[in-house]
């Protein structure tokens, strides 16, 4: 990477902002602070929209979700209006009343499907991590065109994890590869693609998204249509996105394939990708600033940041040994590796040298499952008989590809 690189507008602003974020001299005001009239220690109730899609955590005894408030009331129901966001505890008990083979699917007495966009009015207590959840007491759509839309990607989720779910094993994996919901990986699964260095696939980010817009423009260079293909892959984007909901690093490869796919329709032949990664990180800082300090948004930047100044120097000394396509890969592996080591080590007291081999291996298998879920999954919805029959080829897929992460998985990690 040429010092001339480094100088570029976009990219010395993005430097600047780096430092005010996390240097530690700054104080970043919280724009997202929930508040309202009431003291936060009596708020019993609070009313608003579920702005994300509710995920289990680690011991899976709740579910989070970031909840964007619209009023509130203490417990002599004194109500007031609140603005501002939380994150709410979401009981199991509550959030899996819908979810396939789920202990709680069996009673739809007062159940609500939690998804992003549906608007509920929460009991229970609220404390410096969020607002613990005892009980749902309202859940609604707004009847409107927004609201309407976000009910149906509900109800398409739902669908989708039933279709999953009688896919067992492998349909979980699928399912945390498709829309982002892990509730049905394996825990011993995803333990295996952490301690390999592959957790970065599990994550929604650039190598879905590439892979969508791959198959728009497959079909869209069939027709032959230039304008057809960018409209293609626009669409694609969109409809992905929209369906598996905006995660912090979904959010940075959405932005800057849009700002890639405008740079073509520009004539640009070749984007500068620096430029593409500075102006997204600016615009993702301003639009949604509660992703700034969020483990995802650093090391999806920081790992793209260190394949775009360092892959080419490692793709030299790869290509003296090993074929063009392996030696790529591994560039790429060891640049992201290169600046994602010492953020891990930073915040989990850990990395997995090892994922630089094995996200070269793996990453080939988990593309041609994806390719072959999605047909599969196709198929399955126009012919139903088909269901089960690709369940067992999606399962034999899964074995090969956590046999092999569970192998990687063996070499121990670097600790602090």
């Amino acid at each position: 990477m040429a010092v001339k690189d480094f100088l570029k507008p976009v990219f010395l602003s993005s430097l600047i902002c780096i430092f005010v974020f996390y240097s530690g001299f700054f104080t970043i005001p919280d724009r997202t602070r929930p508040h309202s009239l009431l003291n936060p220690q009596d708020i019993t109730t609070i009313s608003g929209k579920l702005i994300s899609s509710p995920a289990r955590t680690g011991n899976g005894s709740y579910y989070t979700a970031t909840f964007s408030l619209d009023s509130a009331a203490d417990t002599r129901n004194v109500n007031s209006t609140a603005k501002g966001r939380v994150k709410v505890m979401i009981p199991s008990g509550l959030a899996e009343a819908y979810s396939p083979g789920k202990l709680y699917s069996s009673s739809k007495q007062n159940a609500f499907l939690y998804e992003s966009g549906g608007h509920c009015t929460f009991k229970g207590r609220l404390s410096q991590s969020g607002f613990y959840v005892r009980e749902c007491s309202a859940a609604w759509w707004p009847p409107t065109c927004r609201g309407r839309l976000a009910h149906l990607r509900a109800l398409c989720r739902l669908h989708f994890k039933r279709l999953m779910y009688s896919w067992g094993s492998g349909g979980g994996l699928l399912l945390a590869l498709l829309c982002g919901a892990r509730e049905y990986t394996e825990a011993a699964t995803q333990d295996s693609f952490r301690r390999a260095g592959l957790s970065h696939i599990l994550a929604l980010s650039g190598m879905h998204l590439s892979m969508f817009s791959a198959i728009a423009m497959f079909f869209g260079k069939r027709a032959g249509i230039k304008k057809l293909t960018f409209i293609l892959r626009i669409v694609t984007l969109f409809a992905f996105v929209w369906f598996a909901g905006f995660s912090p690093s979904l959010t940075r490869a959405f932005i800057c394939a849009m700002l890639m796919i405008a740079a073509a329709i520009a004539g640009a032949r070749k984007p500068d990708m620096l430029s593409i990664l500075g102006f997204s990180f600016l615009l993702q800082s301003a639009i949604c600033p509660q992703d700034i300090h969020s483990v995802a948004f650093i090391l999806s930047y920081g790992a793209l940041a260190g394949i775009l100044l360092t892959s080419r120097f490692f793709n030299i000394f790869y290509s003296k040994f090993s074929p063009r396509m392996i030696a790529s890969s591994l560039s790429a592996a060891t640049g992201a590796q290169t600046v994602t080591a010492p953020i891990s080590l930073k915040i989990f007291g850990s990395f997995s040298p090892i994922g630089i081999v094995s996200s070269t291996i793996v990453s080939p298998f988990v593309t041609v499952f994806i390719y072959s879920g999605l047909f599969l999954i196709l198929l399955s919805l126009i012919f139903p008989f088909l269901a089960k029959p690709s369940g067992i080829f999606i399962n034999l897929q899964y074995t090969v590809i956590t046999y092999i992460v569970s192998f990687f998985s063996l070499v121990p990690n670097w600790h602090l």
